[in-house]
């Protein structure tokens, strides 16, 4: 079968392939490594595949269409977001008139909503692949019946129906490594990074029971599905093989580092070090890492920078999202992770339950006082199939009406939760005072500008200026 991988165009600097679907304040654009994933799972089993990252390319689904003909799909794969579930499904519609082809889509927010999705697509979609889709798309490529596939919900002649759920993929090693050779790298910038640089997940799911967070509780499940190390370093030295300029690796996993994970990170860091790939690493990380042995160990391995969810200041908001952490963990972690020599990218939110002028403070106040060299701010967002997106709707705390409202006009982030005691204008006014408090201080620029040791460096801190220009200018 010939399976063209789609990520159709949303608005300009959108992203979808990150956990928070906008344009990012810091015009990031991240790769789309779970599709690129099932690209390669399908691509390996002898099936002709397209793939284009038309987002990352800023590129209409009409400007994309000659090639897509040229290809001649028999199932055009397309990856959605909720801000932009009505733009895909419109692309979805267009590819369909001009191939013929059957659609269908994939992400968090069709596997939360794939009966909203099948009866508003009115035909233009012809099945949502609900989960995890590598092998879901396998066994539709593979010519399995919509009725008989598991992990799908589709369309019997207008009637919305889903089948049984697929189960989890237990052996992730199983699996091939991405498809990076249908993109091209320098689609994707981020100034927290070394560029070019590429994303690679060694696990999926999350012990972690934060109540906002959407790939756990919709794709991939509360448990850390861990591949080996052996197969982690072997997916460095293919990413190296296909882009010999490559500067860093971005590990993508929600748990690659916390307290759970610490010996199978301590393996993981001995299997880099065995290597000797000369490369510069960064991860999401947790807190409740409290072992200064483990990241001096991490620094020795090339860990450069963690990007860190340190959340929000007010102990009692972060009991309310179930983070699990504690304040004083972060000023723990922030000072062993400088001492270690790694930098350190601080996420802070505003609008959690129990949030009020206050504890908004608290939280700026909190991103001064760490020893880190780089934040952003954002408003919390609820997500379909997320404990924080059921408990603001039954309380009649969802701002936006519709999908689109996800996102502003300028398809940025904004707040989706109105709080009793702090209105959207005041969520709005923190992230930028945050912003501008962070950023303008002497002694921040300084650390910036003492940070760049290469020309890498130089680089990511230029485009991060840029975007922190065009966002206020746009503001």
């Amino acid at each position: 079968m010939r399976v063209a991988f789609l990520n159709p165009m949303f608005g300009k600097d959108f992203t979808k392939s990150a956990r928070w679907f906008a344009r990012s304040r810091g015009r990031v654009q991240r790769h789309p490594d779970y599709l690129c994933t099932a690209a390669a799972v399908v691509e390996n089993a002898g099936h002709a595949v397209f793939l284009l990252d038309a987002q990352a390319k800023n590129m209409s689904t009409e400007a994309l269409l000659p090639q897509l003909r040229a290809f001649k799909p028999d199932l055009i794969v397309h990856l959605a977001s909720t801000p932009s579930i009505d733009s895909d499904i419109a692309a979805a519609a267009l590819c369909k008139e001009a191939t013929g082809a059957r659609n269908v889509l994939v992400g968090s927010h069709v596997s939360a909503e794939p009966e909203d999705t099948i009866m508003r697509a009115k035909g233009a979609v012809d099945a949502v692949a609900v989960g995890e889709y590598d092998y879901t798309l396998l066994a539709l490529a593979n010519g399995e019946s919509f009725r008989e596939c598991l992990g799908l919900a589709w369309s019997d002649n207008g009637r919305y129906t889903i089948n049984a759920q697929r189960p989890l993929i237990e052996d992730l090693d199983a699996l091939p490594f991405p498809a990076w050779q249908h993109i091209d790298l320098a689609d994707y910038r981020d100034a927290g990074k070394l560029f070019p640089f590429i994303t690679l997940l060694s696990g999926r799911g999350c012990y972690g029971r934060c109540t906002f967070c959407q790939l756990p509780q919709v794709m991939n499940g509360h448990g850390y599905r861990a591949r080996s190390v052996e197969n982690v370093v072997d997916e460095i030295a293919y990413d190296l093989s296909l882009f010999p300029n490559l500067k860093e690796i971005m590990f993508e996993d929600d748990t690659l580092i916390m307290h759970a994970t610490r010996d199978r990170l301590a393996q993981l860091c001995e299997g880099i070090i065995r290597r000797n790939f000369g490369l510069s690493w960064s991860a999401n990380a947790r807190v409740d890492m409290d072992d200064p042995e483990i990241l001096e160990l991490m620094k020795r391995s090339g860990c450069r920078m963690l990007c860190v969810g340190f959340e929000f200041g007010a102990q009692q908001v972060l009991d309310n999202v179930n983070k699990g952490t504690t304040v004083a963990q972060m000023f723990t972690f922030a000072e062993n992770a400088r001492k270690a020599g790694i930098r350190i990218h601080g996420c802070f939110m505003f609008g959690g339950p129990g949030e009020t002028p206050d504890t908004a403070r608290k939280t700026i106040d909190l991103a001064l006082h760490l020893p880190i060299d780089t934040a952003q701010f954002s408003g919390m967002v609820a997500y379909p199939g997320t404990a924080f997106y059921a408990w603001a709707k039954e309380k009649g705390y969802l701002i936006p009406t519709c999908w689109r409202d996800w996102v502003d006009e300028n398809f940025e982030q904004c707040a989706t939760v109105r709080c009793p005691d702090l209105s959207l204008d005041q969520i709005n006014a923190f992230i930028d005072q945050g912003l501008r408090r962070f950023y303008l201080r002497p002694t921040q620029m300084a650390r910036m500008l003492g940070n760049i040791r290469t020309l890498a460096d130089l680089k990511g801190k230029l485009h991060g200026f840029k975007s922190f220009i065009s966002y206020f200018r746009e503001q």
